[in-house]
């Protein structure tokens, strides 16, 4: 987690532009406050964690009692898994289109991005080990475990000082016409926010089909 003086007012100022955005949809009667799952989901976000561990080192650093065997299931992950797992796909888009228009207008504030920049869009999978035949689940590469995965394209800033996401797509696997949709849609969001320079993409893009595609829409647009 953030030690330095300087990390800490950073986390401070980005939680002041960022929390009032996320919504967990808690009733009244909750029994934890939005407060305690947007810092845990802060902590998880800085230091790579499960929000189990991570839910267990905020309590701790709070002074909390807490059961910190491995095998020891936090109630407050639990309270926030249970939360996220409620929140329908277009809340969560809605949330995510709210942070990034806050980041953004914070950055026009202070003038960040008035040049063109360079983007890159890259594929990610999250592995996933349930059933495969999940809604949205696809098979990927066999990982620790499993070959299953939910699968999502993003558009990033890629600067030397700084990287920034504008957008993302689901992806239900990685055909190639879903790719060049995926892209002219990334493409198109991040040109909400900032003048493209130049789009990088990895090799995973690399195929003859998706290539004069997106010439024959480069061309048109």
């Amino acid at each position: 987690m953030v030690e330095t003086a300087e990390a800490k007012q950073v986390s401070r100022a980005a939680s002041s532009v960022l929390f009032p955005e996320l919504d967990f949809g808690i009733a009244n009667n909750g029994t934890y406050p939005s407060e305690d799952f947007q810092r845990i989901l802060a902590r998880i976000a800085f230091d790579n964690e499960f929000a189990n561990a991570g839910a267990k080192a905020y309590q701790l650093a709070r002074g909390e009692e807490v059961d910190v065997g491995a095998e020891s299931r936090n109630p407050t992950a639990r309270a926030l898994l249970y939360h996220l797992r409620g929140l329908e796909a277009d809340a969560v888009d809605g949330q995510f289109d709210r942070v990034r228009d806050a980041v953004l207008a914070e950055a026009a504030r202070n003038r960040l991005f008035t040049q063109p920049v360079d983007v890159a869009i890259d594929v990610h999978g999250w592995l996933y080990y349930g059933d495969s035949d999940t809604p949205h689940v696809s098979r990927t590469d066999p990982d620790r475990g499993t070959d299953s995965a939910y699968k999502f394209a993003t558009v990033c800033i890629v600067d030397p000082s700084v990287r920034l996401t504008l957008g993302w797509v689901a992806l239900d696997g990685e055909e190639t016409d879903e790719l060049a949709e995926a892209i002219r849609q990334l493409v198109s969001q991040a040109r909400d926010y900032v003048e493209i320079n130049r789009v990088y993409l990895d090799r995973g893009f690399y195929r003859v089909h998706l290539a004069l595609t997106l010439e024959e829409w480069t061309l048109s647009s």
